[in-house]
């Protein structure tokens, strides 16, 4: 198959090395033509989706390149906003999937003999695609060619993929919060920060994952983070469910 890559970020580089022969697209490096990205077969979408004022993610970017695409198959990496394809499929008729990573940036707290490099999709452990399922399922098929072997697939509904990739980023927040919060208590105790994360942590229950952190390096600063605890606080929000929204808010308030 042959495939194009639309947004030559974090995420458009990182499939590039798994694709080294895609035709690359970004428009705002003057890199491709929308002609050639609707020669291929599929059409991986890694595109931003900056925050709005309300705490949504701006769906402007990958609602134009849809609109544009003619390949087959469009693969949207991007984070969305939970009903984003659903609502696009049902717009173009165009057959669009979401698979988004479930594990964030090497650098932030993972241990590498543990978690696989982000950068390196080939070495990930998980796929995860939503969307209709014969869309789907030839998007896995076609990524599965270049993945681990051992990789495990999960085809679900679109929506549940948008959620999820907001609960996994809120989720790693949400530890990283718990960790600063002992960090200060502790020390108002005038007691050892390590010595009492150490004990508490030899809990076999207790995954280190985001559960340290130093004196000169408190809170989270990672910009996926911010963006998508509030886009999960936002569409909380719109669904009416007020714990989660309290919750993020509140992560938020403490974090800044």
């Amino acid at each position: 198959m042959k495939v194009a890559i639309v947004g030559l970020g974090y995420l458009g580089s990182a499939y590039k090395r798994v694709f080294p022969e895609a035709v690359i697209y970004d428009e705002p490096k003057g890199v491709g033509t929308r002609e050639e990205v609707n020669s291929c077969d599929i059409a991986i979408v890694a595109v931003p989706t900056d925050p709005l004022p309300d705490g949504s993610l701006s769906m402007d970017i990958v609602e134009s390149v849809v609109d544009w695409l003619e390949t087959p198959l469009i693969l949207i990496k991007s984070a969305l906003m939970p009903g984003t394809v659903d609502r696009l499929v049902e717009k173009t008729g165009k057959k669009i999937a979401v698979s988004l990573e479930m594990i964030g940036m090497g650098n932030y707290y993972l241990d590498p003999s543990k978690y696989p490099d982000p950068l390196d999709p080939q070495k990930h452990q998980t796929l995860i695609i939503g969307g209709e399922l014969d869309t789907a399922s030839k998007c896995a098929e076609f990524l599965w060619d270049k993945m681990s072997p051992n990789i495990r697939i999960h085809l679900i509904e679109a929506k549940e993929v948008e959620m999820a990739k907001l609960f996994e980023n809120a989720y790693g927040a949400l530890k990283v919060t718990w960790i600063n919060c002992m960090y200060d208590l502790v020390e108002k105790s005038g007691k050892s920060f390590i010595r009492t994360q150490q004990a508490w942590s030899s809990d076999s229950r207790v995954d280190g994952v985001h559960l340290r952190t130093l004196s000169w390096k408190r809170g989270w600063k990672s910009h996926c983070y911010s963006k998508d605890i509030k886009a999960l606080a936002r569409y909380s929000e719109t669904v009416g469910v007020d714990s989660m929204k309290k919750l993020v808010d509140t992560m938020v308030e403490i974090n800044e």
